[in-house]
């Protein structure tokens, strides 16, 4: 993303994060991202700060998942029965 680039349509900004429009549609309607901070109307159009989103997806906790990974048996390490 362009340093330069800070307010994007919701069309970008789903296409930026692989979030999908209703998903922002939902956040920001719902009261969950504060308007103004993280989203805001400019001429008849709903806007997202992208330095905001971010900072919001950080925060968010990373789920621990074993999906994709193989267990130790199969990576080739000997299990001791």
């Amino acid at each position: 993303m362009n340093a330069t680039v800070r307010w994007v349509t919701v069309a970008l900004a789903s296409e930026l994060t692989g979030f999908t429009e209703e998903f922002f549609a939902e956040h920001s309607r719902g009261g969950l991202w504060i308007e103004g901070k993280v989203w805001k109307w400019v001429q008849g159009r709903r806007l997202f700060d992208m330095l905001a989103l971010y900072e919001w997806i950080d925060q968010q906790p990373s789920i621990p998942t074993k999906r994709g990974r193989k267990p130790k048996a199969e990576q080739g390490e000997v299990i001791d029965v």
